[in-house]
């Protein structure tokens, strides 16, 4: 099961944890327009909760899911999205350090900690090339 089919299936807002690091990603129940016009923030979200699997409830408002697999079966993109997003000199060289900062990283990105345009470069440059991990 995915975390967005686990999110719309329990309704409210989870905190997540990753299986391999001990760190949390907060989400969201999936946003659903009438009107279809989604922001790139909300595709993003809506994109990103379907590719993270491995979900287990754990508590009425915390699960565990595959944050650290996700990522290290999309490793080569996301080595190329920190390379074109973010600060040079920032990106860890070991993957295990990378994956961990990218997991932080989609937990801001969630959070809302970036700008429409960057959601919108990130998804018609790079979500095409993201694989599931399911």
């Amino acid at each position: 099961m995915t975390l967005y089919d686990f999110l719309k299936q329990e309704n409210t807002d989870f905190d997540s944890y990753d299986t391999v690091f001990d760190i949390e990603v907060t989400v969201c129940v999936p946003y659903h327009s009438e009107d279809s016009n989604y922001e790139y923030y909300d595709k993003f979200c809506d994109f990103i909760l379907k590719c993270v699997s491995g979900v287990e409830k754990i508590s009425d408002c915390e699960c565990r899911a595959n944050w650290y697999s996700f990522v290290a079966i999309n490793l080569e993109v996301f080595k190329e999205i920190a390379n074109d997003m973010w600060r040079e000199g920032s990106i860890p060289d070991d993957d295990d350090d990378l994956i961990y900062e990218w997991i932080e990283e989609i937990n801001g990105w969630i959070a809302g900690g970036v700008s429409e345009n960057e959601y919108k470069h990130f998804m018609e440059t790079y979500a095409n090339r993201i694989k599931e991990d399911n």
